[in-house]
């Protein structure tokens, strides 16, 4: 075929290691190396004429505690192999090893190995074939069908279960370093425009001497741009340097524990100077903004004081209801009709703390209703007896039959509807109640033995809807099947088809179960046909691990809530003190207490937080929707949210407000009323 770039045959298996575990190892005899490469570790590289080594899954080697010249022996079909490891390493086939015998990767029951063709002990029969093309996934599979017909399974590798893995949590962490930043940016370029004004306001008088002694207007804004030039690229270069070093380093330990890639660091690249270039040039116009409204004065004007800005309230001042308000709602109405901006950027940067705290809440929220819901809601049993792949029925029914449990079969297929393919699972159970499919708002579904249910991730991929007609086959298998969904359930980490072992006798399928639940938890794992036993709480461990990267965005996510706000609202409480010294100074004169000046002060910022918050409430929401909605096509995240989590954000923003202001208006009871008063002479 034109469209092949490159081939590799392999024959894959799988083993048992004679060790502690009974461990599953994937084995792939290769005789050449070309398309999925192995990555060594430690050890020598991949010999392909050695017929007497191997070269083991580093993560795995070091879960047995297997090193470099050791012997591992391996049984499969009746045959028991013994080679010596000659490596340890990685492979780009097991980024993410899918688990088989519980919810996360279990290094001790399962890895993988690569073994050269000769170290096969018979005539290699090869079973699978590696492609690489630059075509379209769809138009190769149907030019291959054109030349051979005659395999099983065509997997592309975007349903390969290690990539999809992956690509999910990059896209999870890409969609975040999108749309966070600009809530920063956005925060920032509003306090550059309003520190810029202070600036140029405070120095008027400097400004119209200047421009008296005959400096021109462009040498004027090039020397107040290069304040904001100098913090903005200054900036701009430590976030570029810093940002890959420091921030990353948060999620690697986490992330490693699942991943298996050769080198973990930050990347570089040149792109990444878009960010700090667009924010060097808005900054250059912002500061832009506030620089030019002096600079087009003249110099008479530019050496009288500013005049106080007029609060253009006529209309409202005049209605009874404005009569009826306190004076310190008339003050501060006043005072936010006089400074729009200052205003405006505090409520957006509380607007911005808001959705950082609902997304980090919301994160922690959606984490514990999924372990509920799935320890809960739709798994009841307390046991989960893995059988081994070679279990006789006897051995199967014997064990359903002691420990009164529910057999289960689990599988991996593909699935087509409307010309769209994806590679999914299949779980077949009989409706004994230990596990209940439930819908999307955790109720439990009907579930009988006529029941074609699809989960509402798996629904969405392909267009799927109850009714339609799918059809589907098990992988290894060459026989398709059609079915008519009739129902839809959601779950939160196992997608695809669930049907009853019936329903696969009528499609001829035969129910080949995997495993059995049961509600016994005392097991004796050394009955015939067990290879091992995982009870809930071991269940619940390796979901909390699942989640800890997720937990670790949420603390994230606070810290930088709480930063959010503390600066913004500090920086902006200062400006507006120091703007409104004068006018407090004023009230002091005519009798006013301390006390009731640092109520007006405080009241204005609690009004516009309270405004933020109301606001970044839906918009949080939204946004949280969005992040849940990347977590891949493995999980399905409800629309659960504790109306608690909200209460608990609007303390946060309440009370990080009162703090700053608070300290902030402490400043009231020392203002020299003499000096404040000749400000605007000076």
């Amino acid at each position: 075929m034109s469209s092949v770039e490159g081939v590799e045959r392999q024959l894959s298996l799988t083993a048992k290691g004679d060790m502690n575990y009974n461990p599953d190892v994937d084995l792939r005899f290769v005789e050449n190396n070309s398309v999925a490469k192995y990555y060594p570790i430690t050890g020598s590289k991949l010999n392909l004429s050695d017929g007497d080594g191997i070269w083991l899954d580093d993560k795995f080697a070091k879960a047995h505690n297997l090193g470099v010249g050791e012997d591992i022996t391996l049984k499969f079909n009746g045959t028991k192999i013994t080679k010596t490891i000659r490596g340890t390493g990685y492979s780009p086939e097991y980024v993410f090893e899918v688990p088989t015998k519980s919810i996360v990767p279990d290094y001790r029951t399962q890895g993988f190995a690569y073994l050269s063709h000769e170290a096969f002990p018979y005539d290699v029969q090869y079973n699978t074939m590696l492609i690489k093309t630059g075509e379209n996934t769809s138009k190769f599979h149907n030019e291959l069908d054109d030349v051979m017909d005659d395999y099983n399974t065509f997997l592309a590798l975007e349903n390969h279960g290690s990539h999809k893995t992956i690509i999910s949590e990059i896209d999870q962490h890409m969609m975040m370093a999108d749309m966070f930043p600009i809530i920063f940016i956005v925060v920032a370029l509003l306090i550059l425009l309003t520190t810029m004004a202070r600036i140029i306001t405070n120095q008027r008088t400097v400004i119209g001497t200047l421009k008296s002694l005959g400096f021109s207007n462009r040498k004027l804004v090039f020397h107040y741009l290069s304040y904001a030039l100098l913090l903005t690229i200054s900036g701009g270069v430590l976030g570029y340097i810093l940002g890959p070093l420091l921030l990353s380093q948060l999620f690697y330990p986490s992330m490693s524990e699942f991943y298996s890639l050769p080198y973990w660091g930050p990347g570089f690249d040149v792109s990444f100077m878009e960010v700090p270039l667009v924010i060097i040039v808005l900054s250059v116009l912002f500061a832009l903004m506030a620089i030019y409204s002096i600079t087009s004065e003249s110099p008479a004007d530019a050496l009288e004081p500013k005049a106080p800005k007029i609060s253009k309230l006529r209309f409202i001042s005049k209605t009874g209801l404005w009569q009826k308000l306190s004076f310190n709602l008339k003050w501060n109405i006043r005072d936010i009709n006089r400074s729009k901006v200052r205003s405006l950027v505090t409520v957006v940067g509380i607007i911005g703390c808001t959705v950082l705290l609902i997304c980090g809440f919301g994160m922690n929220d959606g984490m514990y209703e999924l372990e509920h819901w799935q320890f809960t809601g739709i798994n009841h049993y307390n046991s989960q007896i893995v059988l081994e792949d070679n279990a006789t029925a006897s051995q199967i029914d014997s064990i359903a039959e002691r420990y009164n449990g529910t057999k289960v079969m689990s599988s991996t297929i593909e699935i087509k509807h409307n010309g769209i393919e994806k590679t999914t699972s299949l779980q077949s159970y009989s409706a004994t109640g230990i596990i209940t499919p439930n819908d999307q708002y955790e109720n439990r579904m009907p579930y009988d033995n006529d029941s074609v249910i699809i989960s509402i991730k798996a629904a969405q991929l392909l267009d799927v809807d109850v009714g339609d007609r799918i059809g589907w086959h098990i992988y290894g298998q060459d026989k398709w099947v059609n079915s008519t969904v009739t129902g839809i359930s959601a779950d939160p980490s196992t997608q695809g088809l669930v049907m009853t072992p019936h329903m696969l006798d009528d499609l001829g399928i035969n129910f080949t179960p995997s495993t059995v639940v049961t509600y016994d938890s005392d097991i004796d794992e050394n009955l015939a046909g067990i290879s091992t036993v995982n009870h809930v709480d071991d269940l619940e461990r390796s979901w909390d691990e699942l989640t800890s990267v997720l937990y670790l965005i949420v603390g994230v996510l606070l810290v930088f809530s709480l930063v959010l706000a503390i600066i913004i609202l500090y920086s902006l409480g200062m400006l507006s003190f120091i703007e409104s010294e004068r006018s407090f100074a004023t009230l002091k004169v005519i009798g006013f207490k301390s006390k009731a000046i640092q109520k007006i002060f405080l009241t204005k910022d609690m009004f516009l937080s309270i405004i933020g918050f109301v606001i970044g409430v839906p918009l949080g929401l939204y946004v949280l929707r969005m992040m849940l909605d990347t977590a891949g096509e493995n999980y399905f995240y409800p629309n659960t949210y504790s109306p608690l989590s909200i209460v608990y954000s609007f303390v946060i923003v309440i009370i990080v407000s009162l703090a700053v202001n608070f300290l902030l208006s402490r400043q009231i009871k020392r203002i020299d009323m003499v000096q404040s008063l000749k400000k605007s002479r000076e």
